[in-house]
């Protein structure tokens, strides 16, 4: 197979940089600095668990700007952030052969939707990544928790396609499964998303620091649960199993901090609206009261605001 990496910043490097190590074809879409630096100096991930590794442009692997330089790819991972899925897809089209596949690596519930607008939804795919990475430098990815990559068909029903993808990623040492419900994984990840990321902007803390406090413990736990009745309201029981995990702390989030904090630290745009703006979207539709996600939504969004001025 012959992969194209729509976004390479953390997750789209880390994933990217694991798959050419294991010797398939790669195509890195980036821009910048971080894509002038992979150009020359080729693409360093510091892994916790897979060590420290560097790939470098070659016959099989390429770092490109655009699509156009892509060529074409039997799968395309779209790991941009959520914000700019609506600029990238109309771009992916020309990359697709007759059974290319799109894969859709990002934060949120909205993404498929948009993609499968411009490609057909029978070539998307949905995905979780429920992982830790950055950008530390131009060149270099740190990848620090996690890892676990889910894949499915939007339709909920296995497929040879998601199966034979899932075995490629595997062989290149990808902890990868497929989903037996690609929507469940999808409201399933957004749960942990729409507490921590957000309230971490307006805290400034680690997820272990959030989970520590007695007081911002009650209201990451508010935003989980009106996120488990949203997902309700589209047919998705949630177990609660997942929330009592996500509320436990331990040593290894004590200073983690979500990606969100650490794209408003750095000054970057920030996913609030594929995140905690897609669960507004979402509950509105089916008329479900989220008071505290719409506090936070609010605050975050003042912060952003007013940082730009």
């Amino acid at each position: 197979m012959r992969f194209v990496i729509y976004g390479a910043g953390g997750v789209g490097s880390l994933y990217g940089g694991l798959l050419a190590r294991g010797g398939k074809e790669v195509v890195f879409i980036g821009r910048g600095e971080h894509l002038k630096a992979m150009k020359g100096k080729g693409l360093t991930v510091k892994s916790f668990k897979y060590g420290t590794f560097t790939v470098k442009e070659s016959d099989k692997v390429k770092f490109v700007s655009s699509p156009e330089e892509a060529g074409k790819a039997d799968v395309v991972l779209v790991c941009v952030k959520s914000y700019d899925t609506e600029k990238v897809a109309p771009h992916i089209p020309q990359m697709l052969k007759e059974n290319s596949v799109v894969v859709s690596v990002q934060n949120g519930i909205e993404n498929e939707e948009i993609l499968a607008k411009f490609v057909g939804k029978e070539r998307v795919l949905g995905a979780t990544a429920f992982v830790g990475t950055y950008v530390e430098r131009p060149g270099v990815v740190v990848h620090e928790a996690a890892g676990l990559l889910e894949i499915g068909e939007l339709s909920g029903k296995p497929s040879e396609r998601v199966e034979r993808l899932v075995e490629e990623l595997r062989s290149c040492g990808i902890e990868a499964r497929a989903s037996k419900d690609i929507n469940y994984t999808l409201w399933k990840k957004l749960v942990w998303n729409v507490a921590f990321n957000p309230y971490s902007v307006i805290t400034g803390a680690t997820v272990g620091e959030l989970l520590e406090n007695p007081l911002t413990f009650e209201v990451l736990k508010k935003l989980m649960e009106e996120c488990y009745k949203v997902a309700e309201s589209y047919g998705v029981r949630l177990k609660p199993k997942i929330m009592e995990n996500y509320l436990k702390s331990s040593p290894d989030l004590k200073n983690y901090k979500t990606s969100m904090l650490l794209d408003f630290e750095k000054g970057k745009p920030i996913e609030i609206e594929g995140i905690t703006g897609a669960l507004i979207r979402k509950a509105q539709a089916k008329g479900v009261e989220v008071p505290f996600n719409r506090c936070v939504y609010a605050t975050v969004k003042f912060l952003d605001e007013k940082r730009r001025k």
